[in-house]
């Protein structure tokens, strides 16, 4: 890197964030940016979730087309084939848990396709308001949980149960986001704050 490095540092270039801007590789944003990559981000959280969007992450689907598994069950159902998007989203473990997290935002949950989910994530969730805030992190949070999950029954033999993945999901949102200035006077913040055990014992 020595070529590359030597006429950016001998132009004057004193911060590490001119330095970063001056060498990678540069490409439009996405639409689905800000959902994944945004200021109370959680780093392998937001990863798992951009890997997944991408559908790169090696679900049994995957490795079946690559001729390595033919196994392609659900782990959590032993039922359907294991695609991302059953997966993430339309396994019964994965639909508990999302109708979980929208009900404690204070908001419905409908099935649809993963394209469609995105889509309307990225079109809804733009406010810089608690509940955007909270959704985010959840979506992200839940997406790096279910894999979590995966590996561990897949791997170690270890489970936990759907209502347990919550609880583990909302301790991280909570704790992510306690003690951040609310407006107490807002009782849908209140109720959101209550709800997702954001209020310092």
């Amino acid at each position: 890197m020595r070529s590359e490095a030597y006429p950016i540092l001998t132009a004057g270039a004193a911060t590490v964030r001119v330095i970063w801007d001056a060498i990678r590789e540069k490409r439009p944003i996405v639409p689905w940016q800000k959902i994944i990559w945004f200021p109370l981000h959680i780093p392998k959280h937001s990863l798992i979730s951009w890997m997944t969007l991408l559908d790169r992450l090696p679900t049994k689907e995957r490795l079946h087309h690559m001729g390595l598994l033919n196994d392609c069950k659900c782990v959590f159902c032993d039922d359907l084939i294991e695609t991302r998007d059953h997966l993430f989203l339309h396994c019964s473990m994965a639909e508990y848990i999302w109708k979980s997290v929208f009900s404690l935002s204070g908001i419905q949950f409908f099935p649809c396709s993963w394209d469609s989910f995105w889509t309307r994530a990225i079109n809804s969730w733009k406010e810089k308001s608690l509940l955007t805030s909270i959704l985010k992190l959840a979506l992200n949070t839940t997406i790096y949980f279910l894999w979590d999950e995966r590996n561990k029954r897949l791997f170690q033999g270890r489970t936990k149960t759907a209502p347990e993945l919550l609880q583990t999901i909302r301790n991280i949102v909570g704790l992510h986001l306690r003690n951040r200035n609310l407006n107490s006077n807002d009782n849908i913040n209140i109720t959101l704050a209550r709800n997702w055990d954001m209020c310092a014992p």
